[in-house]
């Protein structure tokens, strides 16, 4: 059950950072701004690649996209190797935009982890990027298996 428990600590953990950090986001939904965060740090996306990447529909992404663009911060134009596909760029807006919510968002939360001990962050920060490691790897190369006293490729119960 500890597996359920892991599961239960990342949604509560999210949930409480998300309801804190919201009022950074000057209106936006969590999945606009993460397709206007990852646009911005890629530079153009594919529609339909972009669509997969942050495990949402097509069709869902559209509406997201629609607003987006009537925001002036992202455009589509036609994609010049696929003419059946679109590309997503962000506006010179986009920019400002993004620069203004990572300064509200690094000072909300100095506001969240600023009363923790630095060993306690730097150990929680190097934790799960060792669990989003494994998480990434590809199936039968020790996905979501451990090397511990279980044994070779045992699973945490």
């Amino acid at each position: 059950m500890q597996n359920f428990r892991l599961l239960e600590l990342f949604y509560r953990i999210h949930r409480r950072l998300f309801r804190r950090l919201v009022g950074q986001l000057q209106g936006l939904s969590g999945a606009e701004m993460m397709v206007l965060w990852k646009t911005n740090k890629r530079g153009s996306y594919r529609v339909t690649d972009l669509a997969q990447e942050i495990c949402i529909s097509p069709s869902t992404l559209t509406g997201i996209l629609d607003r987006l663009v009537e925001r002036g911060l992202l455009e589509r134009f036609p994609d010049p190797d696929d003419r059946r596909g679109i590309l997503l760029k962000g506006t010179p807006l986009l920019k400002d935009f993004i620069h203004q919510v990572k300064a509200s968002l690094d000072q909300e939360l100095v506001k969240i982890f600023g009363a923790m001990p630095a060993p306690d962050y730097r150990r929680i920060l190097e934790d799960l990027e060792l669990l989003l490691k494994y998480l990434e790897q590809e199936k039968g190369d020790g996905y979501g298996k451990t090397r511990d006293k279980n044994g070779p490729g045992q699973f945490h119960r």
